[in-house]
């Protein structure tokens, strides 16, 4: 499968953490934590836009930006998120119209995924790589879309805890089982679950959550290798890691386990725009691709993501070159 294009919809002025403490009263104790530890400055923040709206922005930028056939060929769009909600698309009847004059497809299926929380992103591709392997047996090119992205802030709470706040970035992700020009190649994508973990979904304990938190990084790093092996690469072949915005320490130490050096970690973001759920991986790629000072596309990347319920998440990208060196 080839990633041909990703846009992103960030807020155009982000909010700094002190304005967020006093917004929503965190706390001093987790402001230290935030501040000093995790070195957190600011989060992406939509207050006043619902959350379709933003959607019809990000599809319609995405239009804006990408080939216009590749557009033309997008017969599957993937909503990934992690909290437990499938608007807009339950609201098809009122969105339908604009939608499908966006797509100008009536025939387009939709589909909402968040059974894997955060990682629900990396779980959505494998899904569009099924739908579009079926149907390219057809001999029709099709393209797949993955949104991801969600609303966390409120007027009265904001989703936070010592461990890390949030924020609202969205990403809008083109891809198809054809290369075109200046596509990744998706080389290897390997997903596993700690299934023991899934009721912390809707309760927990303090023994869940410590056997969790011993779990973590022995589970991510074989996911990591596993994705490795499967796209033939080591770790020194990697040039750039692309985290999930949880705490930049934990990724010092994914590295010194998994054997890539700490400094190809992609941090811009990590300390900007928040945790924006399932956006984090495609929200890096896009600015990483983006930097002029950055070859990217002719590297070997690591995306890494985990859900609080207990999915792990890793996909390796290359360019079209050097996949097929």
């Amino acid at each position: 499968m080839y990633i041909h294009a990703t846009t992103k919809l960030v807020a155009p002025v982000l909010t700094p953490l002190s304005v967020l403490e006093k917004k929503y009263r965190w706390g001093e104790r987790n402001h230290k934590i935030f501040s000093r530890f995790h070195k957190m400055q600011s989060a992406s923040l939509f207050e006043h836009e619902a959350l379709p709206d933003l959607i019809i922005r990000l599809l319609q930028q995405l239009r804006a930006e990408c080939d216009p056939g590749l557009f033309r060929q997008i017969r599957y769009v993937a909503w990934a998120h992690s909290l437990h909600a499938v608007s807009p698309f339950d609201l098809m009847t009122g969105q339908s119209g604009g939608l499908q004059a966006l797509f100008g497809d009536r025939d387009i299926e939709f589909f909402s995924v968040t059974q894997a929380s955060c990682a629900s992103g990396l779980m959505s591709l494998k899904y569009l790589q099924a739908k579009m392997s079926a149907a390219q047996q057809n001999n029709a090119p099709v393209c797949g879309l993955l949104i991801t992205g969600e609303k966390c802030f409120h007027r009265t709470v904001q989703y936070v805890d010592q461990n890390g706040y949030f924020g609202e970035a969205f990403c809008a992700t083109l891809v198809g089982m054809l290369p075109s020009v200046q596509s990744l190649r998706l080389r290897a994508l390997h997903i596993q679950q700690l299934a023991a973990y899934g009721t912390r979904m809707r309760s927990t304990d303090r023994e869940s959550e410590n056997a969790y938190d011993h779990a973590f990084l022995p589970m991510m790093t074989e996911t990591i290798q596993k994705a490795l092996e499967a796209a033939g690469r080591k770790p020194e072949d990697l040039s750039a890691v692309l985290p999930y915005h949880i705490s930049p320490v934990t990724f010092d130490r994914i590295a010194d386990r998994t054997g890539f050096g700490r400094e190809i970690i992609f941090h811009h973001n990590l300390y900007t725009l928040g945790h924006c759920f399932c956006s984090d991986a495609f929200l890096n790629l896009h600015s990483l691709l983006a930097r002029h000072d950055n070859p990217a596309k002719s590297q070997c990347m690591l995306a890494l993501a985990s859900g609080v319920a207990g999915t792990f998440g890793a996909m390796v990208l290359e360019s079209e070159s050097e996949g097929n060196q």
